[in-house]
């Protein structure tokens, strides 16, 4: 099957409700994006990503893309980008830092830690609803990914 036509399914690693309620709708207006997974923290994205801790027995989660913030609270972002990238098993999902920072540092360490692209959160629906078309455009239209 063709990539235009795969659902995509992601890993929303963020502690704010706001936020994550203002992606789900976004995502929701995308008819590619099939399914938004919510971690509140990084311990639990790693949880649900390795079927540890409270999702013990259950199916390993293998998102297409993770939005990873990195404020966030039990582990930070960049501790869990290090974790992904230095596991085979998950350092090809495409890692992307979503995040209200726009410090030049985080920038740095996020794409020496192997981040595929780094965006600073839109402030208000609207412009998250662009950026949700932008990023349906380039990781459906544009870019490969190995689903």
């Amino acid at each position: 099957m063709a990539q235009e036509q795969e659902k995509l399914s992601v890993l929303l690693v963020e502690d704010n409700e706001d936020d994550v309620l203002i992606a789900q709708r976004a995502f929701k207006e995308f008819k590619v994006i099939s399914e938004v997974n919510v971690a509140r923290d990084g311990q639990e994205a790693l949880d649900m990503l390795y079927a540890s801790g409270k999702y013990t027995g259950q199916v390993a989660l293998r998102p297409s893309i993770i939005l990873l913030d990195i404020t966030l609270p039990l582990m930070d972002g960049l501790a869990v980008l290090k974790k992904l990238k230095a596991d085979p098993l998950l350092r090809g999902i495409p890692t992307i830092m979503l995040t209200t920072s726009s410090r030049h540092e985080d920038i740095v360490r996020s794409y020496e830690g192997g981040a595929a692209s780094y965006i600073t959160k839109p402030s208000s629906l609207a412009e998250f609803l662009e950026l949700a078309r932008k990023f349906e455009m380039y990781w459906v239209s544009v870019s490969k990914l190995p689903l």
